[in-house]
């Protein structure tokens, strides 16, 4: 009964507290104007009167990265919108959205997506900030000022702060990450075990939006519960069970939802094909030869495109996401430690698929300098803070996601846009630097490296969301 008490408690972690209210209102500031502005950007396309072509409208116009905005189609007209084994529970997830969102339009008269979907965002960068500087200031008992400093400086990250406005599950992700290293952190410093029922209900949630993070959630509960976690009732009911029960989800959502749909679109591809081989069969010669040269530009662009995802391990299961020919090295110091923390001003925000080359060097030899410094500061925060169990657990969920990445090669080409599940780990790291090391040099050097990244990113960002959309559909 005592622990169902303290674990009802445990719910006013979402009440803030009163040290962290004026600056998570700065925080809030920024997060809530950087979604206005994205919301400007895109107001004449989507306030349209009997918006209709939603797909094709998100495709051409919405522009971010490599972040699809699979939310923003989902919530304009839901249906099970994700890669249902990577993201079992997502689309059910953004369903209240939609049911919301269809009581706006009707009222309205217009799509409503941007502004529900920036409040779900808001509320999750908001918390991540929260729950971000609560590590800092009660799990790694920094003082108030070098928390928030910490907190300031992962946020000043360009993957970090993009993820504010990206409408994909990235900020989802951070959000319910942050929550989960921020209870083991406590458990951890205060001796509690992880339940096991808490463990089953965060992998659910958590790797039901992303299902590598369920991994992180195991790890969680071996950091927390050490020899403990192996035990038969906790690995039977913490671990096999949900594992099961997401499974299994995402296999009846896959033959409830996407397997009809394959297979309609499998037979309407087959009459497509022959209707176009019964077409160029009736062809004349000068008719066919434009029809050959028109299939070989577009066959090349193809070829271009499957040249920037590399070369799969296999071309079935997950393996078909993997990538054997990127290059590790330069994917480290040009995208993984490169576009993540600081944007590249070359091909802003274009997408590895489309235009954008998978490495673009930076202008400044100042860019790779920073990007230096910020891996030193980790580095060392690592060495410093190597007794720390806390932070061995971070550093293995950010290990984790450098195997499937780097090793693996999963989304390698654009390896940035996953930063938002791992890069918090590098302020969490440096701050067991700025712990031992209680000098003022460090924090100035921290702060002005913070303040250059939030002046550089943040200018790059927001003379982008100023800037108008090309066409209108």
């Amino acid at each position: 009964m005592s622990n169902i008490k303290m674990s009802f408690k445990r719910l006013n972690i979402f009440r803030v507290k009163p040290e962290e209210r004026y600056q998570s209102i700065i925080a809030l500031m920024v997060i809530i104007a950087l979604n206005a502005l994205f919301i400007y950007r895109m107001h004449d396309l989507f306030m349209q009167p009997g918006f209709g072509p939603y797909w094709k409208a998100f495709e051409h116009e919405l522009h971010l990265s490599g972040y699809d905005p699979l939310t923003y189609l989902g919530v304009s007209n839901w249906d099970v919108v994700y890669q249902v084994y990577r993201h079992p529970l997502l689309s059910f997830m953004i369903w209240p959205l939609w049911a919301i969102n269809e009581g706006l339009t009707w009222v309205f008269g217009v799509n409503c997506v941007q502004y529900l979907v920036a409040a779900l965002l808001i509320f999750c960068s908001y918390y991540s900030y929260i729950f971000l500087y609560r590590i800092h200031r009660e799990v790694i008992e920094l003082s108030q000022k070098d928390a928030t400093l910490m907190t300031a400086y992962c946020f000043s990250f360009a993957y970090i702060l993009m993820s504010v406005i990206v409408p994909d599950h990235f900020t989802i992700s951070m959000f319910l990450l942050l929550i989960t290293l921020y209870i083991s952190g406590v458990c951890i410093k205060k001796g509690r075990k992880f339940l096991w029922w808490q463990s089953a209900i965060l992998f659910y949630i958590t790797a039901g939006v992303t299902l590598s993070n369920g991994i992180k959630v195991f790890l969680s509960g071996f950091f927390v519960n050490l020899g403990k976690f192996f035990r038969p009732k906790y690995l039977l009911l913490a671990v096999i069970l949900p594992a099961a029960l997401l499974w299994g989800t995402a296999i009846w959502e896959y033959r409830t939802y996407v397997l009809p749909k394959e297979k309609a679109r499998a037979e309407q591809k087959a009459k497509k094909q022959a209707a176009l081989e019964q077409k160029v069969a009736a062809m004349t010669p000068e008719e066919r030869t434009k029809y050959e040269e028109k299939k070989a530009k577009r066959d090349v662009v193809l070829k271009r495109q499957a040249a920037k995802t590399g070369t799969p391990m296999e071309n079935y299961g997950f393996l078909k996401w993997t990538d054997i020919s990127t290059s590790r090295w330069q994917s480290t110091y040009e995208n993984l430690f490169g576009e993540s923390i600081q944007f590249h001003q070359d091909y802003f925000l274009e997408d590895t698929l489309v235009h954008r080359p998978v490495f673009v060097p930076y202008r400044w030899t100042l860019s790779y300098c920073i990007e230096t410094l910020t891996v030193l500061l980790f580095v060392a925060g690592i060495w410093f803070g190597r007794k720390s169990r806390f932070l061995w657990l971070c550093l293995s969920c950010a290990a984790f996601d450098m195997f499937i990445h780097l090793i693996l090669g999963f989304g390698i080409n654009e390896v940035f846009i996953m930063a938002p599940h791992w890069l918090f780990v590098l302020p969490i790291a440096t701050a067991y630097l700025l712990k031992s090391i209680r000098h003022q040099s460090l924090r100035v050097v921290i702060t002005l490296l913070a303040l250059y990244l939030f002046i550089y990113n943040g200018y790059l960002l927001t003379d982008f969301l100023l800037s108008p959309i090309k066409t209108v559909i």
